[in-house]
């Protein structure tokens, strides 16, 4: 891992805030703080997780069909198991940007900004840290957050599983088909989204 190419902010906060809008950009920054502040808990490296956190949404363009454009221009493929899930497409261009466009060459900070919106089953500590820091960073608001940050203080893995069978609860109750690979993060932390245990795949 090259740090000095980790640690570029000045090169790396004016082309993101153009890329992804003053709204995203907060939250980005939000994940970024409290990727740092969680790592520094958890014995994890927080250079790694200050810039996973801070490019994990470079991507995430206005609009789905730019996403979509964006990652054929520059061929990123998606696989299979993404296409019936919109909402995580600007993981994968994400990683491709942050990698070609910013420099990161760090697979470990490329891979956590790959798996940030489903997880998947062999998390690591940084991975664990970059979903937590995206989905209970300061900006959030939902019923339930006060609980997740103060266990993510506390118990990393345990704060881990809990956000995961509360995301992907809220999903299940929108009728949307959870992805392949949260299914298999849900199972290897031996969690559950329903009283019934019962997890709703894609058809």
């Amino acid at each position: 891992m090259d740090r000095h190419e980790l640690l570029q902010y000045e090169r790396f906060i004016p082309l993101l805030h153009k890329t992804i809008g003053s709204k995203r950009f907060l939250h980005s920054l939000g994940a970024m703080h409290y990727a740092v502040a969680l790592a520094d808990r958890h014995g994890e490296d927080v250079v790694r997780a200050s810039s996973a956190g801070l490019l994990h949404d470079c991507g995430r363009l206005p609009e789905l069909e730019q996403i979509e454009a964006e990652a054929k221009r520059r061929g990123v493929t998606l696989p299979s198991e993404d296409r019936l899930h919109p909402k995580v497409w600007h993981a994968l261009l994400s990683a491709h940007i942050a990698e070609h466009d910013f420099g990161i060459r760090d697979e470990a900070v490329l891979r956590a900004i790959r798996f940030h919106p489903t997880c998947d089953a062999d998390m690591s500590r940084l991975d664990m840290i970059v979903f937590l820091a995206d989905y209970i960073e300061p900006t959030r608001s939902f019923e339930g957050l006060n609980g997740l940050r103060v266990l993510a203080e506390l118990d990393l893995k345990a704060a881990f599983r809990a956000s995961l069978e509360h995301k992907l609860r809220h999903i299940w109750d929108m009728g949307r088909p959870l992805h392949p690979r949260s299914l298999r993060a849900l199972a290897a932390v031996g969690g559950v989204i329903d009283k019934g245990g019962r997890m709703k795949a894609e058809g």
